[in-house]
């Protein structure tokens, strides 16, 4: 739900312009519960009596083990990016997260975190991870030299994690341009924190809101991000189902018209939207995005009554919603993992796509499914061929259950180097190759 674009300038990524400037919400009201501070957040570090600040920054790399990162003022001495090559130094920044070995392979050589109010109007919570570039000892944006505007690309093997103190912020939803989302919400002695951790993916960025719908849109750049917006729901500006546990999460790489999940009661609906321009920077290939939802089990139960929650495949169903020109040519899938239902669905085109999430009429509380369509993956709806025309593309998920996904180990080889990687989906780490 947007407005308008602003434009940006320097460093500032059209990330921020169009998910940190842009969110439209409610005309404020009389009652808050929530007061941010004015301020971006700083590190609790330096200002250990201040309950909005981050508190810690880490990394992972496939297979690897979390790195934690300290926080190094602009000035003080830290570790250089050990490549140099399409990246340029930006603007002036106030210090960067960073470690030993964090960064080798990448042309930057830290994060900066930027997290702030959305804007002035709603108490939502803004955070951006930028890549540095610290020449000498002055910390800059690590921006890209072809396109001086946009930072350089983050590493989208590897995991960021950031820890925030939030006072007395409860999250009631928290959405962005990420993937494979994770949110934990704890009470500490008289605040608040979240802790998230995601992968940052490729977006298509807009110049203007123009490129934002239609055939013609042009992509800037395409770049990849990690960004994400925490929504309270202790306050009347915020979002908060009743039974939900705050640590549900929806993501993609389209960051047009970037929004909350909407929820309809009548039908029992979970529908999310974000958009992005058709076509490359070079205005030829076309775009395709994703979208990917993390829901815990018992956000399942608060939003369907989804008792048996190893049951998602065939108690919900997946619909994608294109415009005009859209394809339904999409990959979907629906696993258990960790005490949640993960649902991803990717490979359709921009600019407009939206996704519906509800409960599959022929689903019962006994795990079984009647009707004749009861098949995984089965494309129904009034337009059911991938690539046709525009209309209601409805993929169906009946059928079927689902298992907890399972672990895999590969070897990885880098010279002389051997490594094993472990996961549901295992992929080497940068440089490496399996053997």
């Amino acid at each position: 739900m947007r407005r308008e674009i602003r434009k940006q300038a320097g460093w500032i990524s059209a990330s921020i312009s169009l998910l940190a400037a842009l969110l439209f919400v409610p005309t404020p009201a009389a009652y808050s519960a929530v007061t941010l501070p004015t301020d971006p957040f700083a590190p609790c570090s330096v200002n250990a009596a201040n309950n909005y600040c981050i508190e810690s920054v880490s990394v992972q790399p496939v297979g690897l083990a979390a790195l934690a990162l300290q926080w190094v003022a602009t000035g003080g001495a830290g570790p250089a990016a050990s490549k140099t090559d399409g990246v340029v130094a930006g603007r002036d920044l106030a210090g960067r997260w960073t470690a030993q070995g964090a960064f080798d392979g990448e042309n930057y050589d830290g994060l900066f975190l930027d997290v702030k109010q959305a804007n002035p109007f709603a108490p939502w919570i803004f955070a951006d991870a930028k890549p540095t570039l610290s020449p000498g000892s002055a910390v800059k944006a690590a921006n890209s030299a072809t396109a001086a505007n946009y930072s350089v690309n983050l590493n989208p093997d590897v995991a960021i994690t950031i820890k925030l103190r939030v006072a007395n912020f409860e999250p009631g939803v928290t959405f962005g341009v990420g993937t494979d989302g994770t949110v934990v919400f704890a009470q500490a002695s008289g605040y608040n924190t979240i802790e998230f951790t995601g992968y940052p993916v490729k977006v298509p960025l807009a110049k203007s809101s123009r490129d934002c719908s239609g055939d013609v849109g042009v992509a800037a750049a395409l770049v990849s991000q990690f960004n994400t917006i925490f929504v309270p729901k202790n306050d009347d500006k915020g979002y908060g189902i009743e039974g939900s546990t705050g640590r549900l999460y929806v993501g993609s790489n389209g960051i047009c018209k970037l929004s909350t999940p909407t929820w309809v009661t009548a039908t029992k609906t979970f529908s999310y939207k974000a958009s992005g321009p058709k076509l490359s920077p070079d205005g030829k290939e076309i775009n395709t995005g994703f979208y990917y939802a993390s829901i815990p089990f018992a956000d399942a139960k608060a939003l369907w009554g989804l008792d048996k929650p190893q049951e998602a495949a065939s108690a919900l169903v997946v619909s994608i919603r294109t415009g005009s020109g859209g394809s339904s040519g999409a990959t979907k899938n629906v696993a258990v993992k960790k005490e949640h239902i993960i649902i991803s669905v990717s490979g359709f085109e921009f600019p407009d796509p939206s996704v519906d999430i509800s409960l599959n009429p022929e689903y019962n509380s006994k795990g079984a499914v009647s009707g004749t369509n009861n098949s995984v993956g089965a494309v129904t709806g009034t337009n059911n061929n991938a690539g046709a025309g525009s209309g209601t593309n409805n993929m169906s998920l009946a059928g079927g259950g689902v298992k907890e996904s399972k672990s895999k180990t590969i070897t990885c080889t880098n010279g002389k180097k051997t490594r094993k990687v472990t996961g549901v989906k295992p992929v080497c780490p940068k440089g490496f190759k399996k053997a």
